[in-house]
């Protein structure tokens, strides 16, 4: 195979240049080291430094993706820019962070993004070179601890090559202690004499071996320095003898200022200066602003003579270009002092350029600089329903972040997108504010903005398990007139099969769904956003999942998970709630070793990107999974993230989950003083919905009740636990749904069993195996523990009549049982690998069982960074949780007995 590189993202190393041996060497030397610092004034060559070392990393089979940073780029620009340079090189590197990054909002913290390249990086085994160049301009904190956090947990076959202006903001003390950072400086770049001498030769300037010396002087080996006077003795070679000294970009200003600027004419210089206000230009965009015969030869000119244009990062296969960053600045400050009419003028040529090629945040920004705020809007208007189609959150959020919130307001198709957007990234109390002033914008009869709100309206209620106010809106729901449009059609499939699910209609949740696939105006499927088949189809199966039908249910959403993952990548919407339901029937099927490859390299995707019920199902499935393996404190960690997350999103829903597994886990480790405050908790919610009719109200009562029967029978109170299940075991147990009936009864059958009600418990164990073995259900019976599998096999061979289809089911689960059993703690061996110092601190804190978000407290890092070091320290002790790890490190000596 041979090495990738990323051509269409790199400057073009321009013909003539000087070959730096000696520097090259030295990067050589240096090629296995984490990180290269290339540090100098604009000008000083370090762009065609770093392109003849790309050269040479290729030779040594490194892939290599290159990337720029623009003045004024923000920090989601530069995740743009990023992402493609190494989709270039390979898409799966990013995919994870890309999809995160683009659900994540506001990009709180860059950690998850950072993380998930990194687990990208460690699933590929060439090595790569990532090259930052122009750093300097990197202005956002949150950049500098993307780059930090990679830094500090990069793979060995990872290279990182910041090409600056200035010192980066980065700590680079342990690396430089472990002789791991290259860095060269203004010195290190200067021309030497004798690549002067071959410079010199290469222009044609003169006499190279007589000259030599005087250019050195004149410029100080300053390479932009160099270039100035050799155009400028180009067009007058006289000048050689008595050119003035330009070694420094304060000098290139003067220089440029009296000496180039000088030399164009008025109408020239005119062009130039408004090309400067666009970041990039083509031909077609020169033809546009500066018309069909200036345009073209400006630009031919400024290529021939080499007047600081520049190919475009990713683009100049296309024929893109910019201005020198030193020369931009010179003409933007020039457009500043342009006529009013004429700067304006120009921004509006832009705006209408880009607008009609789809740039939405370039046509915006331009509209509005020309002071022509409805069609800044008008562009808005064109393009967002695609961009939120396509998932392009990010786009369409910074694009209406250029417009002022006064002309937003006044344009509801602006705030439905908008309001969507919000929804997205779960910032509810702005989606209210956007419905409210949706709503006061709706006028007379217009029934396709009412059913615009309406859907807007309606999945806001359910993300925020508001029942009520989604069984008021559901008569507007039902009746909505939908047309061709796939917003209406795909979102109200989607939001009243989900509502139906919840209500425990299943057969209406599935009737909903039938159709044909919505489709977009250029008649192609609807497959992506909440609205699309990939969702629809995730959503069927979550019906069949949550009505406990496990034998149709997993098949349906496999297919859903395959086909999203064939669509759109394995971290897409779609693929993460398919993957969420699906952990759960893969869990209740017993195929435990299936749950590890589904949840683990994707569940910080579904903590952010899916549905409240995606995502308790798969917090809930992998406490489980952990408590099953003997990791309780791992299983807790995960329960303090579902509780930090419901109560942020005020989802009591997910609260109640989060405690009746918290307290069954407390139960687990014998922890009978937590298990009674983690009960008290369970109640107190209980008590919040008591007398409410809708489905997580009563779950919350029936999970309390559930919960008090299992401490109850901790304590040997049998009975107690017998009255505590009683009121949520009517003929309306519907609190409980299907899926939860199995537990609940047969939990009830062993209670009446110890207690000699022996017709009770086996008339009661009948029905239980009759509806599990119909529905495909083993883990809920197995999680009951041995005593309940005996009193099964004791039905099995003791009732005369038992249909046989059961008593094989009975055999089944004992099978079953014994399929999986947590693996012995490891032989206490030398570790493979020293911890770091800030490894030891993280184990002394799960020594002390202090949290994930308690020791990032401590430590004065992110809840992310302190995972990343987790897995770090489980992969050295040899352990695959908490448990484990503070077993091992006790056996080593590592930490305290406790």
């Amino acid at each position: 195979m041979n090495p990738v590189e990323t051509p269409a993202t790199l400057p073009r190393l321009e013909p003539g240049s000087i070959e730096r041996t000696q520097l090259l060497a030295r990067l050589s030397e240096a090629r296995h080291k984490p990180c290269v610092l290339i540090l100098g004034p604009a000008g000083s060559g370090k762009t065609t430094l770093a392109l003849q070392w790309r050269a040479q990393a290729l030779a040594y089979g490194h892939d290599f993706a290159w990337m720029t940073v623009v003045p004024g780029d923000d920090a989601q620009a530069m995740l743009d820019a990023l992402f493609a340079a190494l989709d270039r090189v390979d898409p799966e590197i990013a995919r994870e962070a890309h999809f995160i990054y683009n659900r994540d909002g506001e990009l709180r913290s860059p950690d998850p993004i950072a993380i998930a390249v990194l687990r990208g990086l460690m699933r590929r085994s060439r090595a790569l070179v990532l090259l930052i160049d122009d750093y300097q301009n990197v202005s956002d904190a949150r950049a500098h601890t993307l780059l930090q956090t990679w830094l500090d947990f990069a793979p060995p076959h990872f290279h990182l090559v910041l090409v600056s202006r200035s010192v980066p903001p980065l700590s680079l003390s342990r690396l430089r202690d472990k002789d791991a950072v290259m860095e060269l400086g203004f010195a290190d770049l200067r021309f030497a004499l004798d690549e002067v001498r071959a410079f010199a030769h290469s222009r044609h300037m003169g006499s190279p071996d007589r000259d030599a010396r005087r250019l050195h002087d004149i410029t100080d080996g300053w390479i932009a320095g160099l270039q100035l006077v050799a155009l400028d003795i180009q067009r007058q070679p006289e000048r050689l003898g008595r050119a003035v000294p330009v070694q420094n970009p304060h000098d290139f200003t003067a220089y440029f200022n009296r000496e180039v600027l000088s030399q164009l004419d008025l109408r020239e210089l005119d062009a130039m200066t408004c090309l400067a206000a666009a970041r990039g230009f083509n031909l077609a965009l020169v033809r546009d602003l500066l018309g069909d015969e200036q345009g073209p030869a400006l630009l031919e000119r400024m290529r021939r003579e080499h007047l600081f244009l520049m190919p475009m990062d990713g683009m100049e296969r296309q024929g893109w270009f910019r201005f020198h960053p030193l020369f931009r600045d010179l003409l933007l400050e020039r457009l500043e002092r342009m006529p009013d009419a004429q700067r304006r003028q120009t921004h509006s040529v832009l705006s209408q350029w880009f607008g009609r090629r789809k740039h939405l945040r370039e046509a915006v920004h331009h509209g509005v600089a020309s002071g022509d705020l409805e069609q800044a809007a008008d562009w808005l208007d064109r393009w967002a329903r695609e961009l939120f189609l396509n998932g392009e959150l990010q786009r369409l959020v910074r694009a209406v972040s250029e417009l002022p919130r006064a002309i937003l307001r006044e344009r509801g198709s602006l705030l439905l997108w908008l309001g969507w957007s919000q929804l997205c990234y779960r910032q509810f109390a702005a989606c209210h504010d956007s419905l409210a002033a949706l709503k006061d914008r709706m006028r007379g009869n217009d029934p396709e903005a009412r059913a615009h709100w309406s859907l807007l309206a309606f999945s806001l209620a359910l993300q925020e398990d508001d029942i009520p106010t989604a069984q008021a809106l559901l008569p507007a729901m039902q009746a909505m007139r939908q047309g061709s449009d796939a917003v209406l059609i795909g979102g109200r499939r989607n939001l009243l099969s989900w509502l139906f699910t919840h209500e425990g209609d299943f057969e209406q949740a599935r009737k909903v769904m039938q159709g044909a696939v919505p489709s977009r105006e250029d008649g192609s499927p609807l497959l992506d956003s909440p609205f699309g088949a990939l969702m629809s189809q995730a959503l069927r199966g979550f019906a069949l999942m949550h009505s406990c039908d496990m034998r149709q249910a997993e098949p349906a959403l496999r297919d859903a998970l395959a086909d999203a993952e064939r669509a759109l990548g394995p971290y897409c919407e779609a693929a993460c709630n398919a993957a969420g339901f699906l952990s759960a029937v893969l869990y209740e099927v017993n195929d435990i070793d299936g749950l590890h490859p589904l949840l683990e390299p994707r569940f910080d995707a579904i903590e952010r990107v899916t549905l409240p019920d995606a995502l308790i199902t798969a917090a809930v499935v992998r406490c489980r999974l952990r408590r099953l393996e003997g990791n309780p404190l791992e299983a807790l960690e995960g329960l303090d993230r579902l509780e930090e997350l419901a109560q942020r999103r005020g989802l009591d829903r997910a609260l109640g989950f989060a405690l009746i597994e918290r307290l069954r886990t407390d139960l687990h480790m014998g922890q009978m003083a937590t298990a009674w405050q983690t009960l008290h908790a369970l109640q107190a919610l209980a008590r919040r919905h008591a007398g409410n009719a809708a489905p997580a109200s009563r779950r919350a009562v029936g999970l309390a009740a559930y919960g008090t029967a299992l401490v109850a029978v901790a304590e040997h109170d049998d009975r107690g636990a017998l009255a505590a299940l009683e009121p949520v075991c009517g003929p309306d147990d519907a609190a409980w749904l299907r899926r939860d009936r199995a537990s609940v009864h047969g939990l009830r059958a062993l209670l009446w069993a110890r207690l000699g009600q022996h017709e009770l418990a086996m008339n009661q164990m009948a029905s239980v195996l009759r509806d599990a073995q119909r529905q495909g259900m083993v883990r809920s019976l197995l999680d009951l523990g041995p005593e309940w599998l005996a009193l099964a096999l004791r039905w099995a061979q003791e009732t005369p009549d038992a249909d046989p289809v059961l008593v094989f089911y009975v055999e089944r689960l004992q099978a079953q049982a014994a399929l999986f059993r947590p693996e012995a703690p490891p032989s206490l061996a030398p570790l493979k690998e020293s911890l770091s110092e800030r490894e030891h601190e993280i184990l002394r804190a799960l020594a002390n069982a202090m949290s994930n978000k308690r020791i990032a407290q401590a430590l004065g890092v992110s809840p992310e960074t302190v995972k990343w070091h987790l897995k770090n320290v489980y992969g050295k002790l040899g352990v695959t949780g908490r448990d484990d790890a503070v077993a091992r490190a006790r056996d080593l000596g590592l930490v305290g007995q406790g």
